[in-house]
């Protein structure tokens, strides 16, 4: 049997649609947070890309990578950013339980995400190794904050 966190799909357009209250708390979260402007940051569970957005426009001169295990996702946030963000950005599919990546980011940003992985010892040691040095992580709960 596969593991259901590798095969899960979501209908994007409804997803974007719908999603105001995800966005929401994405900007309490970012507000929270003092960005120099040239951060490489990581959007863990980036859906249809509404908080990658959020934090392009904050950073001037740096880049965000938004991670979602959902092909349809990505494609819906590769539309939603390219228009107002071109080369800013970048999106990859992965498993954020198992990210491709070792110290590149500054910061991890998620909303609403975490509830979807099964292993949170693994999502946890994932995120740890994707930091720089004195990285962070800024995250909502699974509900409101």
């Amino acid at each position: 049997m596969s593991n259901p966190s590798q095969t899960r799909e979501w209908n994007a357009t409804e997803y974007h649609r719908i999603s105001g209250p995800q966005a929401s708390w994405g900007q309490k979260v970012l507000a929270r947070v003092h960005l120099r402007g040239d951060e490489w940051l990581m959007d863990a569970g980036c859906g249809t890309g509404r908080l990658t957005a959020q934090l392009l426009q904050s950073l001037p001169q740096g880049r965000v990578v938004g991670v979602d295990l959902s092909q349809n996702m990505l494609a819906t946030a590769q539309d939603y950013l390219s228009p107002d963000f071109g080369g800013k950005f970048l999106l990859v599919a992965a498993d954020l339980q198992d990210l491709p990546f070792e110290r590149v980011f500054d910061g991890v940003f998620s909303t609403a995400a975490f509830h979807w992985v099964l292993h949170h010892d693994r999502l946890f040691r994932s995120l740890f190794r994707v930091l720089r040095p004195g990285g962070w992580r800024a995250t909502t709960p699974d509900g409101p904050p």
